[in-house]
């Protein structure tokens, strides 16, 4: 599989990049939205976004599909119609809700899926086979996910399964510990024996409360991590969050930030603002939702007051307009942020 990384420049903890992937060149620092994007949006639709790449969890796609077997699960790039890149998680998270304590072993996880009954048993080999025949074109190491506030001693075991379970494939992203003391995060680190891999992943930081603590809890990470090396962590759908950790030195960021303003009726603007078109207000606005943008939505002149009667009539095509400007502005956003240092 071909990849490739090489940092361009960088001011302040920023950095900017490009990542080659199966022939697919990205510029970082870069905002992966959810494959979630397509359940209100068609393939061409997202594609005119600017949008370069997707993310998935297979656990929840199996869940989703009803599949009884993992190893039934399609080649997303087939089933979406999908020409960009497609990231995905390992499941951790969701393997997570789902397993025993007693379902961590050794050499990989049980676990059931829900109403299915039948028992997986998902090693960290077969966990990459999973998320390459599904489609992946970046892949992650399977890690037992605990919560970044657990206690240390969970952690600390959490992190030595870790180890444990590292395959030494250098083509996959490998998990670093947020949570717990500079210890853990340097044990993970040295959990990496051989050659090193391609890029971090670094996790639980969707579980950090504060702006401040993601701040400083990267800090203390990426110090430890190999400059050349790729960064990547998964943030909760917060548009403050991406700035932070894109500004503390992250390449790859996975969030719903688009689909969630989207599905609460905000449309965003001017570094982050939220225009909310259920608002009487904009009832007799003929402005598009941003003068300045170029999405399809903005440049087809469809006006707030147009968005406004979608949004209180609750038509689905509300959704699927606010998603499509959103798309544009967020990988616009992300752009402009970046150009400033090249």
């Amino acid at each position: 599989m071909n990849r490739y990384f090489k940092i361009k420049r960088t001011e302040e903890g920023l950095r900017t990049g490009k990542l080659v992937v199966n022939g697919l060149e990205l510029r970082t620092p870069l905002l992966v939205h959810s494959e979630n994007v397509i359940r209100y949006l068609r393939t061409e639709q997202v594609r005119a976004t600017n949008t370069k790449a997707l993310y998935y969890d297979p656990i929840v796609l199996a869940k989703e599909l009803g599949k009884r077997d993992l190893a039934d699960l399609p080649d997303l790039h087939r089933v979406l119609g999908w020409q960009g890149a497609l990231f995905t998680t390992s499941g951790a998270t969701e393997i997570g809700k789902l397993a025993k304590p007693r379902g961590y072993k050794a050499n990989g996880v049980n676990f059931r899926l829900p109403n299915q009954g039948q028992l997986i048993s998902l090693s960290p080999k077969k966990a990459i086979q999973l998320q390459e025949q599904s489609g992946a074109d970046i892949t992650e190491q399977l890690y037992r996910d605990v919560n970044y506030y657990a206690p240390v001693d969970d952690l600390a075991a959490a992190v030595e399964l870790m180890g444990r379970w590292h395959s030494a494939n250098q083509n996959e992203l490998f998990p670093i510990t947020s949570g717990g003391l500079e210890k853990l995060h340097r044990q993970s680190v040295d959990s990496v024996t051989g050659q090193q891999p391609f890029g971090y992943f670094v996790t639980q930081t969707e579980q950090i409360d504060s702006l401040a603590e993601i701040k400083r809890n990267l800090a203390a990470i990426i110090k430890l991590l190999p400059f050349e090396s790729l960064r990547v962590t998964k943030i909760k759908a917060n548009f403050e969050q991406l700035i932070t950790v894109i500004r503390s030195g992250i390449d790859i960021v996975y969030s719903d930030v688009a689909v969630h303003e989207a599905v609460m009726g905000n449309a965003l603007v001017d570094k982050g603002k939220r225009l909310d078109f259920t608002r009487e207000s904009f009832s007799n606005d003929w402005e598009t939702i941003d003068s300045e943008c170029q999405c399809p939505v903005c440049t087809s002149h469809y006006s707030r007051a147009y968005l406004h009667y979608l949004a209180r009539t609750n038509s689905p095509q509300y959704t699927s307009l606010i998603l499509e400007h959103n798309l544009f502005w967020l990988n616009q956003f992300i752009a402009n942020l970046s150009s400033k240092i090249n």
